[in-house]
């Protein structure tokens, strides 16, 4: 009831209670992960979805891990923590692959200055996952545009080809497509 009213303290407290009762109730344990994530309380939304993984609930417990581990990967964006949102997203992704996290993965290889084909790796990961984003195309382009600087001539008029039609990029890939044809 706690749940459903949004009192997610009240909630907490319930669920800490009931698995000082029942500490193999691994469904209590996930009821818990998801009050701490609900709360923004996501130090201690980690360790009670570990705890759910352990008592049965792998497969519930890994979605919600994903959703926090991106969410503390955005927070660690804001901070300008790079090394740390790029950890975070490849948690995220070894629970369940997840689109925003390959896409903050990217930001953050390019702002601590990873390889290209790294950067360009999460970019694809992002594409596969997510091909109907709605910012596929502009994803594309930066494929194209970090292929590009690569000195990866094919997949950079590849991935230019993909948005030669794009009302906001198409205008850019067919310059960038045409030097690179010369």
């Amino acid at each position: 009831a706690a749940m459903r009213a949004k009192d997610y303290p009240t909630a907490i407290e319930n669920f800490k209670k009931v698995l000082e009762i029942e500490p193999e109730n691994g469904s209590v344990a996930l009821q818990l992960g998801q009050a701490y994530q609900r709360a923004n309380n996501l130090d201690e939304a980690v360790p009670a979805l570990e705890k759910a993984k352990e008592l049965g609930q792998a497969e519930n417990a890994d979605k919600l891990l994903s959703q926090v581990y991106v969410k503390q990967a955005q927070d660690a964006n804001k901070a300008k923590d790079y090394q740390k949102m790029l950890d975070l997203c490849i948690k995220s992704n070894e629970c369940l692959e997840n689109a925003n996290a390959y896409k903050l993965a990217a930001s953050a290889a390019q702002k601590l200055n990873k390889s290209t084909d790294e950067v360009i790796g999460y970019y694809e990961k992002y594409l596969e996952v997510s091909p109907n984003a709605k910012d596929a195309a502009q994803m594309k382009f930066n494929i194209a545009a970090t292929a590009q600087k690569l000195g990866d001539k094919e997949k950079a008029k590849a991935y230019y080809e993909q948005v030669l039609g794009d009302p906001k990029f198409g205008a850019q890939a067919k310059a960038q497509y045409d030097a690179l044809n010369k």
